[in-house]
């Protein structure tokens, strides 16, 4: 119905992957689609983390727009500016990426990253930041 959008969560990696076939679909039919992408923690990206894979710029060809959060604090900022494009002007899908460390706290991500001791140096000091 007019004024509504989808939405749609998956979790990082393969379950991203497996939804660019509907995200195409949902591009041609200009229908708002609202992609939520789990993702390897924020420190891990890049660095052959489970999972992780080039997500965003996946997505900047099927998608209005395509985003990752980087902090609690811009979660719903960028929740609310993302339905926004989906609906706007020529409704269409939009991907946002939510890195696991933005989701839940530091030491549930510690314990499913398998990590019990925090490293020294700066690395040490800007993970207990």
């Amino acid at each position: 119905p007019a004024g509504r959008i989808g939405v749609a969560a998956v979790t990082a990696g393969p379950g991203v992957t497996n939804a660019v076939t509907a995200v195409k679909n949902a591009q041609m039919a200009e229908s708002p689609l609202l992609l939520l992408g789990g993702a390897a923690a924020s420190l891990q990206k890049g660095r052959g983390a489970l999972q992780d894979i080039p997500q965003v710029p996946l997505f900047r060809t099927l998608c209005k727009a395509a985003l990752s959060v980087r902090a609690v604090r811009d979660i719903v900022p960028t929740l609310r500016r993302a339905i926004a494009t989906a609906m706007e002007g020529t409704p269409g899908p939009v991907f946002v990426e939510l890195p696991i460390d933005v989701l839940y706290p530091f030491h549930v991500v510690q314990k499913e990253l398998g990590g019990s001791k925090i490293p020294r140096g700066l690395r040490g000091k800007l993970v207990q930041w």
